[in-house]
C-alpha cells in the first residue's frame, strides 16, 4: 500500500534542498555575501567601461539600514594607479557609471535584499607626488575656463587656473587657495 505521509515528507525535504540553492555561499564570513556581490558588479561594470583592473581597487561597505529595514551598501572606488585613459574614464564618467550600477542593482536580486548607496571615489595618497598630478592639473586647465571673481567678491581669494601648480587639493564650490609652502 502507498503511504501518503512518506510522499509529503519527501516533498518537504526537496523544498528544503531547493531553498539551499538560492542562499548566499555559507563559506563567506557573516555579512560578506552582499558585499561580494556588489564588488563583483562594480568591478564588471568598470571592466566594461574600459577601466583597467590595476587602476582601481573596490571595497563595498554596509553603511546602515534604510527606514524599510534593508541594509544600505556603498561602493568605495580608490584610484590606485594613474593610467590616463582608464583614470579619465573613471573621473569624468563617475556619475554615468554610478547610474549604470544603480540600474543593474534594480534588475538583480540584490536590489530586493538591499539598497545601493552610490559610489565614492578616493585618489590614493601615492598619486599625490607623481607626474600624474601634473598631468591632471594640465588637463584641468585645458578643459575648464579660467575662474573669474563673482560680482562683489575681490579676486584676492581666488586663484587663476594657470596658477594651479601649487594646489594639491581642490574643493568643489569653494574658492581655490594656495597652500602655504
Amino acid at each position: 500500500m502507498f503511504d501518503l505521509r512518506k510522499l509529503f515528507a519527501r516533498d518537504g525535504s526537496r523544498r528544503e534542498d531547493h531553498g539551499r540553492d538560492t542562499e548566499v555561499d555559507a563559506s563567506l564570513p557573516a555579512g560578506r555575501g552582499l558585499e561580494a556581490e556588489y564588488e563583483s558588479l562594480i568591478a564588471n561594470q568598470c571592466r566594461r567601461w574600459g577601466i583597467a583592473d590595476g587602476v582601481v581597487t573596490i571595497e563595498v561597505r554596509r553603511i546602515g539600514r534604510a527606514p524599510d529595514g534593508l541594509d544600505v551598501y556603498l561602493g568605495m572606488v580608490r584610484l590606485a594607479q594613474w593610467e590616463r585613459d582608464s583614470s579619465l574614464r573613471l573621473l569624468l564618467g563617475l556619475p554615468l557609471l554610478e547610474t549604470k550600477i544603480r540600474r543593474m542593482v534594480r534588475t538583480l536580486w540584490i536590489g530586493e535584499m538591499s539598497h545601493f548607496g552610490g559610489l565614492w571615489l578616493h585618489a590614493s595618497e601615492q598619486l599625490h607626488a607623481t607626474p600624474a598630478m601634473r598631468e591632471l592639473r594640465d588637463l584641468l586647465i585645458q578643459l575648464t575656463p579660467p575662474s573669474h571673481p563673482r560680482p562683489g567678491e575681490d579676486s584676492g581669494g581666488e586663484a587663476d587656473p594657470s596658477s594651479l601648480s601649487g594646489v594639491s587639493e581642490i574643493t568643489i564650490g569653494a574658492p581655490l587657495e594656495r597652500k602655504p609652502d
